[in-house]
């Protein structure tokens, strides 16, 4: 049947509303999205200007990552996961759909670099994915010395307090010596 209703998406058969993201419209059929997704469920069975309308104006998406949200209500599959992964886990955090959530912290955590790792530390942080954050938490403890080096470790240091903070705690339960400890400051 996910297959069927992938169909549905991919050719647009009888749409009944549309998402609106960035400038471009994505036809799809209510039914399903409520069926699948909490969110849109309470957007078209509940009062609002989604249900009257047929419309649906979406913020902080854009349209690819909106396009692979969709086909996974759809299809239960995420085909490009691998390239939007930490974008496609803020949208699923938003939109409440816990698998997908979860594929994509399972994505994040097999792909943690010295680049990425203190962005992903953040975005782990921000929505509340435990596993990912202790992995980019322990990658982050075992490369602290390049990390320290990248855009994102100052955006940590700056911005994240509380992450400084924990991130100092752990290197010291780890048995860190002061001088690969995280300055506060």
């Amino acid at each position: 049947m996910a297959d069927e209703l992938g169909n549905l998406w991919d050719q647009s058969l009888l749409p009944d509303c549309s998402l609106v993201v960035g400038g471009q419209e994505f036809q799809a059929h209510k039914a399903i999205l409520a069926a699948r997704c909490p969110v849109f469920r309470a957007m078209f069975t509940h009062d609002m200007k989604e249900r009257q309308t047929n419309r649906v104006e979406i913020q902080g998406v854009e349209p690819e990552v909106l396009r692979e949200l969709v086909t996974f209500i759809y299809s239960g599959k995420a085909p490009n996961i691998q390239d939007m992964a930490a974008d496609l886990l803020v949208a699923a955090d938003m939109y409440l759909l816990d698998r997908l959530k979860r594929m994509c912290e399972e994505v994040l955590c097999r792909s943690l670099t010295v680049e990425n790792a203190a962005e992903i530390l953040i975005i782990a942080d921000l929505h509340l994915t435990p596993e990912l954050k202790e992995e980019a938490i322990t990658f982050i403890n075992s490369h602290f010395s390049d990390v320290l080096r990248t855009p994102g470790w100052k955006t940590v240091q700056m911005d994240h307090p509380c992450l400084m903070a924990e991130l100092y705690r752990s290197l010291v339960s780890a048995g860190a010596s002061p001088s690969k400890r995280p300055r506060l400051y």
